[in-house]
């Protein structure tokens, strides 16, 4: 196959087939058949190619369609072909079989002469068969009865198609003969005949006849040679009908017509225009190459397309030109509109311009243009002005015809109005164009929203100006600008918007553009700030003097309540619909829940009212956002709400809204499968969306569901690509997972730096923030960090830390108001909180943080049992009550505490081992089975321990911790502490007292987990280090010194004698003392060698002597003990062993640089093996 026969693999193997049958066999008639350009004559000549390839003689004549053409035109040149390119014994053979008659047709004076002696009249017979005139449709036929030919005439016709044929026929006795046919649609009626005859005497012979034509064209309706052409269809051996090609294969032949690859957005737009038409393309694409617009028609190809549509009827090409208004794709009830016809009358011309195959239907009931061409065509025959006046007069129409015109797409709409240009009522051409704006948002199709943002801009720009409505425009477009992330352009103009409303002295609009600015953005014009321009707004609008001490929040909050309280009394809808947008987004917070369920209702109803689905749909998603907030389960009802107008409405935007929503929902409640799917949403990939916004959302979004797994590794990946997504605080983020991991540093860093500010992040991401200061503060028990924590949140106990709209799900804020008070040493008003968190989340159905908060809970239990002893305490203490399902009550101290928590810490860690939350099993599994006074009753003392440690950790601040500054004058008076209102009989003097007694007689040695971190301390100085299994390890045996502790304890310390009994069990011994002693020396060896690659640091050398060592152990199964006790190779004792010793050497390895003293001892007093001990040569007094 040529290079140029791309996407017609089927129809060249038909012909390859159809030429090997008649060189082998017998041939027969094939037509070809398409739209001019399709490439019809393309692959016949390669057919011909093929057949001489296989020995076969190929000749060939093509129609022409011209009055002057002669009777027979195509037979002549087939004949003088064969004459040319037969042997002179071919030529002669077939001289003979046709007695002489092929003469008329070649004009050869001898033949007429030698046919005459055969009885023939010279001129009777050409002009007979109408060799000499008569143009291509002239009328005849052989036999009886054919119009304008007489009996006489017939029978002369006959003898001449009999000459032919036989001619034909003696050459192929030789070899086989391929007959070439071109253009049958122009061909003269009596060649057809003769065609007709030849394939009907013929076919048994090896001649095979290859015809071509243009099917559009000649099954037209009252074409004049349909009846002559059609009959050919039936006696076909094959009829093939070339159609447009694919993508793919237009943008290969573009490729190989320019010698250039295009680009797949070129490619695409050229396969739109051209219906994938090969000359079509090749014309486009030279074009292109020149450097002319892909959009520029090819005289060429126009000339083809004009021709193609001069063969409607004049009503069918009318009714088109109105449907080239309309675009490539219209409805049919549309277009009879449009036209001013009834919809029948529309019905029956499409139904002759379907059959043209100029439309094609389409299953959704439109039809659309075969391709663009033809459209374009037809829209060229209008001049300026008449195209201007039928775009105006298709507004009219569908606006007069109701729901009609509600079925056309918002950007054909806007469409029509750009180009009616001033025939157009200009207030209707802006509506059109912002209708069509918001709509492509809603697609995220951001490059068509702001054009029509542009457009309606220079509307309202133009001749006569309305500078205030295109003052809110300039607003609309520089929002979906920075959306896109143009952000230079947006500030110019927001810089611009603000010069207008100054200019126009609009005090509204300037307000409305302060508010803007204070949502969104920001000002290029360093001269100017946002605050200021929110001052001057409020100034002007409410008549208050000295307002410049209100916070920005505070000002945008009294602004958006003016415009609300003027849009209700104006009935002005898109007013009303800014204001509550604004009112909304300036109130997000803690606390602001229930105002903005109220907002969302009448979101959702001026949405409905102006069919605004963006405000509706954006309503019904924050509705949720805010009944989760609020620790109401009917967020999840309203979620479904949601879901299913999304569904209904079939934007993008809400399709990526429901997604991430889908995903935030499955993590919150323990689906976390669910929830990483919901992520692989392609739209949430920064790679495929255009919106800054989204794109560093996705990771956001991930790092929340690792962080929530526990899985920092993950959560830290996510970090380090922060920066190049642009995300705007990145250090936020870091500070919360490093604080949950027990470091503090980043958290502590942040505060110093923000110690002047209120409010040190937007409203969006201050519940985070809070959630940040929360953890360091009970992280580090630094009485001022945790006095000023339990200030910002205490008012809001019983509700949800929700930032970023809902896209962070920071836990109930009586989890954090727990850990504070833990913290500061009151269990009580811990207990009493911690519970709440439980049953709120149970509520909810949030089980990772029902789990947290149960572990919290659990642990604050047996704090206060250590602090009372058994029965100590007051029996109303804590005032909790019952705890929800799975929790213990506040009421039971001393030994009923610590039973109620240890059966608590059994179902916390069964519930994380099925959410798969290891750290949290982990946990619980280490505080249940730990001895009763190794969790600290005086929980106070240590926080103030690691408060004091702060100077010499590698923990320590840059800067002392800030004290928590004012309140702004409209934040809400705090509520009085939770503690106080437990009323519980530990007095603050009291812990006060505890407190100092333990700073004065600190232990010399401490090595005490407190929640996620270690606390370590040794030779003064202290460090604190993340949870890790090889602490854990190191705590058991620093609790029991001197004792041999089988690694099978420490491997599952849940299990107790039953697991190392189980786990002793293995092979009988196998070797002689000799190879026992041989194996012993060569693994003591490898064992040496890998504690001095570890001392070295060196992974690769002990990952090498390790698999050594396991290849070893492998090979034996049982064998003699080490060390004078029987070791059963394979069994659960080796694996103890082997994993107990790696975790504790890595422990070490890491104590090395953290806190070397501290290791130096561990790694002299420490030794691992089948049993590990703890023993050093002074015992200190290690506070457990």
């Amino acid at each position: 196959m040529t290079p140029a026969l791309f996407g017609r693999d089927h129809p060249a193997g038909v012909l390859r087939s159809e030429i090997a049958r008649a060189t082998d066999s017998h041939g027969g008639l094939v037509l070809v058949t398409g739209e001019a350009g399709i490439g019809k004559s393309t692959l016949v000549t390669d057919a011909a190619h093929e057949a001489r390839r296989r020995g076969a003689l190929v000749v060939g004549g093509s129609c022409w369609d011209s009055d002057n053409t002669p009777g027979y035109w195509p037979w002549v040149q087939i004949l003088r072909g064969l004459r040319r390119s037969a042997t002179a014994a071919e030529w002669a053979a077939a001289q003979e079989a046709s007695d002489g008659r092929l003469a008329v047709l070649l004009g050869d004076p001898a033949g007429v002469a030698t046919g005459a002696a055969h009885g023939g009249e010279p001129g009777a017979e050409a002009g007979a068969a109408g060799v000499h005139g008569g143009g291509p449709h002239a009328d005849g036929a052989p036999g009886e009865g054919s119009p304008g030919w007489g009996p006489s005439e017939g029978a002369e016709a006959f003898g001449l198609f009999d000459a032919v044929t036989t001619a034909l026929v003696a050459v192929s006795q030789s070899r086989p003969l391929v007959v070439v046919l071109d253009d049958l649609h122009s061909s003269d009626p009596a060649s057809l005949r003769l065609l007709e005859f030849a394939a009907q005497h013929a076919w048994f012979e090896r001649l095979l006849l290859i015809c071509t034509y243009r099917d559009v064209e000649v099954e037209a309706p009252g074409h004049p040679l349909q009846p002559l052409i059609l009959p050919l269809v039936s006696r076909a051996a094959a009829t093939l009908t070339l159609t447009g090609l694919g993508r793919d294969e237009v943008g290969a032949l573009m490729t190989v017509t320019t010698g250039r690859e295009p680009a797949p957005q070129l490619v695409d737009e050229v396969h739109r225009r051209t219906g994938g038409n090969p000359f079509f393309v090749e014309q486009t694409a030279r074009l292109w190459h020149s450097g002319a617009p892909v959009s520029t028609i090819p005289p060429g190809v126009r000339e083809a397309v004009r021709q193609r549509l001069a063969l409607l009827p004049e009503p069918v090409v009318s009714l088109l030109t109105s449907a080239a208004l309309l675009g490539r794709e219209f409805r049919r009830q549309v277009l009879a509109v449009v036209h001013g016809a009834p919809v029948p009358h529309v019905d029956r011309l499409l139904e002759s311009a379907v059959v043209a195959r100029v439309v094609v239907p389409r299953p959704s009931g439109q039809y659309a243009f075969a391709h663009d061409l033809l459209r374009e065509t037809l829209y060229a025959s209008l001049d300026d002005a008449e195209a201007r006046e039928r775009h105006a007069a298709a507004v009219r129409a569908l606006d007069t015809h109701g729901g009609l015109g509600d079925a056309v797409p918002p950007g054909a709409l806007a469409r029509h109005a750009h180009l009616a240009g001033d025939a157009l009522e200009r207030d209707r051409r802006i509506d059109l164009l912002l209708a069509a704006a918001r709509d492509a948002s809603g697609r995220l199709a951001d490059e068509e929203a702001t054009e029509h943002y542009r457009r309606a801009l220079a509307v309202a720009s133009g001749d006569d100006p309305d500078l205030r409505r295109a003052t809110l425009i300039g607003l609309d477009l520089a929002g979906q600008l920075r959306h896109a992330g143009e952000v230079a352009e947006a500030q110019r103009l927001l810089d611009g918007a603000v010069s207008r409303a100054r200019e126009l002295d609009d005090p509204e609009l300037l307000g409305r553009v302060a508010i803007t600015l204070q949502r969104d953005g920001f000002l290029g014009n360093p001269g100017v700030s946002t605050k200021g321009l929110l001052a001057e707004a409020h100034r002007r609008i409410t008549g208050k003097e000295g307002q410049e001490s209100l916070s920005d929040d505070r000002l945008a909050q009294e602004l958006a309540i003016h415009f609300m309280a003027l849009a209700r009394s104006g009935s002005d809808d898109e007013a009303l619909a800014f204001s509550l947008w604004a009112r909304h987004d300036s109130v997000w917070g803690l606390g602001s829940a229930v105002e903005r369920l109220g907002l969302t209702d009448e979101m959702t109803v001026v949405g409905r009212r102006t069919r605004h689905q963006d405000m509706e749909l954006h309503a019904a998603s924050m509705r949720w956002v805010a009944l989760l907030e609020l620790g109401d389960p009917a967020f999840l009802d309203q979620f479904r709400t949601f879901v299913g107008l999304a569904k209904v409405t079939a934007l993008p935007r809400f399709a990526l809204s429901v997604a991430v929503d889908s995903s935030l929902i499955a993590s919150l409640q323990g689906r976390f499968a669910e929830a990483a799917t919901a992520l692989e949403d392609d739209s949430l990939d920064p790679e495929n969306n255009d919106h800054a916004a989204f794109g560093f959302m996705g990771h956001h979004l991930h790092w929340a569901l690792h962080l929530l797994r526990g899985r920092f590794a993950e959560a830290e990946e996510v970090l380090a690509e922060l920066p190049a997504s642009g995300y705007p605080f990145p250090a936020l983020l870091e500070a919360v997972t490093a604080v949950e991991q027990g470091d503090a540093t980043p958290a502590l860093r942040l505060i110093a730096e923000h110690a002047d500010r209120a409010a040190p992040y937007p409203r969006a991401y201050m519940p985070l923030w809070l959630r940040l200061l929360a953890q360091a503060a009970a992280v580090t028990g630094d009485p001022r960090l945790i006095a000023r924590a339990e200030d910002e949140l205490t008012p809001y106990t019983g509700q949800w830390v929700v930032s970023l709209y809902g896209c962070d799900i920071g836990g109930p804020v009586d989890l954090w108001l727990g850990m504070l008070a833990a913290a500061r040493d009151d269990q009580d008003a811990a207990v009493a909180a911690l519970t709440e968190a439980a049953a709120s989340s149970d509520r909810l159905g949030a089980r990772p943080w029902a789990v947290r908060a149960r572990l919290s809970l659990a642990r604050s239990l047996l704090a206060r049992s250590g602090a009372d002893g058994a029965g100590a305490g007051s029996a109303g203490a804590g005032g909790a009550g019952a705890v929800g399902a799975g929790a213990v009550g506040a009421q039971g101290l001393g030994a009923d505490d610590a039973g109620q928590a240890r059966r608590l810490l059994g179902e916390v860690a069964r519930e994380a081992g099925e959410l798969s939350l290891d750290h949290v099993e982990a946990e619980a599994a280490s505080l249940r089975t730990a001895p009763p006074m190794t969790v600290s009753g005086t929980t106070a003392a240590a926080a103030a321990d690691a408060a004091a440690a702060t100077s010499v950790s590698r923990t320590s601040p840059p800067s002392p911790v800030p004290a928590r500054p004012p309140a702004p004058e409209s934040a809400p008076a705090p509520a009085s502490n939770r503690s106080e209102a437990a009323a519980s009989p530990r007095s603050e003097a009291a812990a006060s007292d505890r407190r100092e007694a333990a700073a004065s007689a600190g232990p010399s040695a401490e090595f005490r987990r407190n929640g996620p971190v270690w606390q370590l301390r040794w030779d003064g100085v202290t460090v604190h280090v993340p949870d890790a299994k090889g602490l854990r390890d190191l705590h058991s045996l620093l609790g029991l010194p001197g004792a041999d502790v089988p690694a099978v304890r420490l491997l599952a310390p849940e299990g107790g004698d039953l697991v190392v009994a189980a786990g002793q069990l293995g092979g009988d011994p196998v070797l002689d003392e000799e190879a026992k002693r041989r194996y012993k020396d060569h693994l003591d060896r490898l064992d040496a060698e890998i504690d001095r690659a570890a001392a070295r640091d060196d992974a690769q050398q002990v990952e090498k002597y390790d698999r050594e060592r396991q290849a070893l152990l492998d090979e034996l199964r049982t064998a003699a003990g080490l060390g004078g006790r029987t070791r059963r190779l394979g069994d659960q004792t080796e694996r103890a062993r082997k994993t107990v010793t790696a975790r504790i050497r890595d422990t070490l390895r890491k104590l090395e640089t953290l806190h070397p003293a501290l290791a130096a001892h561990l790694k002299a007093s420490v030794t691992t093996g089948t049993t590990c001990a703890y023993r050093p040569e002074h015992s200190p007094d290690w506070r457990l």
